[in-house]
């Protein structure tokens, strides 16, 4: 037999239609009804396909096609019901069961364990609130934004006026840094200019002195008004040391100690006369400056006049600072020691030694004197504040 007359008209089988007698009525009725069944099933799934197909979004919509070729191979059944009427094409349906059969139990396997799943989706009412519910997020998020930008734009106004503000204030300080820079710079300039007034005026001190010495017989006079040029000398001195000053109040005391020094050795001694100077930086004002570089006039002019009789020896002048926060002055010479300035005629010490004592207290410091080897003093005073 071949595989034609197999599906077709196998040997010795009659039609369905021999089955019913060929009754007109049954087999109209059977035709009928497998047509219609037919055309639905295959009008099912072409619209089952046709919704997944626009529906891309669905879950598990590739099960629907395994509906789709399960339903329409149910529908090739009940054609081939109508076939089988007239031609007894056996074969044929029963391959076309069984392609209906292994559809079907596809689909059945598949489809069990997916209905948990597909339970387990949000139905329509919840999807629904949640969109509600994300709808009322969406508008607080707008409702927030649109606060937070007209907060944003607050802040940015506030800032600009702040901007505006802090130039207006730093205009005015600019201003006012600039008016007190130059009232600094006036200051400064009428300082200098009072420091210089200062000097000038005890330089025409010094020159009347000096034309008056020459005009005193006196011996004593004479020397008395040479000692006062040195002193002059000394405050001159420090005028000229602040007017030259940065800040116009302090200034380091050691160059200036050896200028005065050796600008007394040299107008009141010879050439034999030697003299060293040592002496560490040490910043300071008018008040501590003045009343020193006079205590250092009259010590240096003391030892030229008593230390040296035959008119040679060595002064030594040492400036330091101690351990215990103070100062060290020492004016030493290796002249006769113990020879120092003659008491006047009623008993008084003299003159020097007077205005010695009187600064040493006005400095508040202590002084001792030795005569060993020739007469040094050593002075300690309190540090100077400069601030």
């Amino acid at each position: 037999m071949s595989i034609t007359d197999w599906l077709l008209n196998p040997t010795g089988l009659t039609p369905h239609g021999f089955c019913l007698s060929w009754a007109p009525g049954l087999v109209g009725l059977h035709a009928a009804s497998d047509a219609v069944i037919g055309l639905a099933y295959f009008s099912i799934p072409l619209a089952l396909a046709s919704f997944i197909g626009q529906r891309r979004d669905i879950q598990y919509g590739w099960v629907a096609y395994l509906f789709v070729a399960f339903i329409m191979a149910c529908g090739t059944t009940h054609l081939l019901a109508i076939l089988t009427l007239w031609v007894p094409a056996y074969g044929v349906e029963g391959l076309i069961k069984v392609l209906t059969a292994v559809l079907s139990i596809v689909t059945a396997a598949l489809l069990w364990p997916l209905i948990p799943k597909a339970v387990a989706l949000p139905s329509a009412a919840q999807l629904a609130s949640l969109n509600s519910q994300l709808t009322t997020t969406i508008e607080e998020q707008a409702r927030t934004t649109a606060l937070l930008r007209e907060s944003e734009t607050r802040v940015r106004q506030s800032n600009l006026e702040l901007e505006s503000r802090v130039a207006e204030r730093t205009a005015e300080l600019l201003e006012a840094n600039l008016q007190l820079t130059d009232a600094l710079a006036q200051r400064d300039l009428l300082l200098r200019e009072v420091y210089h007034r200062v000097k000038n005026n005890l330089q025409t001190v010094d020159g009347l002195i000096v034309m008056q010495a020459r005009q005193v017989v006196d011996p004593e006079a004479k020397k008395g008004l040479l000692n006062l040029r040195s002193r002059i000398f000394a405050l001159g001195l420090v005028h000229q040391q602040l007017m030259g000053s940065d800040d116009l109040k302090t200034f380091d005391f050691a160059p200036f100690l050896r200028e005065l020094s050796e600008n007394i050795v040299e107008g009141g001694a010879g050439s034999d006369v030697t003299l060293s100077v040592d002496a560490v930086p040490l910043n300071v004002g008018l008040d501590f400056a003045i009343p020193l570089g006079l205590l250092v006039t009259e010590l240096v002019t003391n030892s030229l006049k008593h230390a040296f009789p035959d008119g040679k020896g060595a002064i030594d002048v040492l400036l330091q600072r101690n351990d215990d926060a103070t100062v060290a002055l020492v004016v030493a010479d290796n002249g006769g020691g113990g020879k120092t300035a003659a008491p006047a005629n009623d008993g008084r010490p003299a003159l020097g030694t007077s205005i010695i004592r009187g600064l040493v207290a006005q400095l508040k410091g202590t002084m001792v004197v030795r005569h060993e080897n020739g007469t040094r003093s050593e002075i300690h005073l309190p540090a100077p504040v400069t601030a």
